[in-house]
């Protein structure tokens, strides 16, 4: 077994054991939230006698573009609970920069550009 190998070992059976105590902490946090008040959205914190747990409930909220579109002039403008944003287009942006270098270098400074963690996975053979 290479050295190589000998770490893959070594992180299959870590993932393993991380599996089993992310399991564990589940199990903890919903006996938590069974004994504790939490707040429909939002968070709550609460003062026991040696800890402060505090309850975080997140909401998430996605609009449909086609059916706001249809109802969005029924409510002022300025009062439209939307957000319109901008975002950089990953694969238009390696495009540019391997195939038209010379327009991508003219809009380059408007992009930052940081890689990620590395992921790594290993499944034994």
């Amino acid at each position: 077994m290479s050295n190589i190998d000998g770490l893959a070992s070594q992180w299959l059976e870590v993932k393993a054991l991380e599996k089993q105590i992310i399991a564990q902490r589940h199990a903890i946090e919903e006996q938590i939230t069974e004994a504790l008040d939490a707040k429909d959205e939002g968070s709550i914190s609460h003062k026991l006698s040696e800890h402060k747990v505090t309850l975080s409930q997140p909401v998430s909220r996605k609009v449909d573009a086609i059916a706001w579109d249809k109802v969005k002039d029924k409510i002022p403008s300025n009062l439209h609970p939307v957000k319109v944003s901008v975002s950089a287009d990953a694969a238009g942006c390696r495009y540019l920069a391997e195939k038209e270098p010379r327009l991508w270098s003219k809009i380059a400074k408007a992009f930052t550009t940081k890689s990620g963690k590395i992921g790594v996975k290993v499944e034994a053979l």
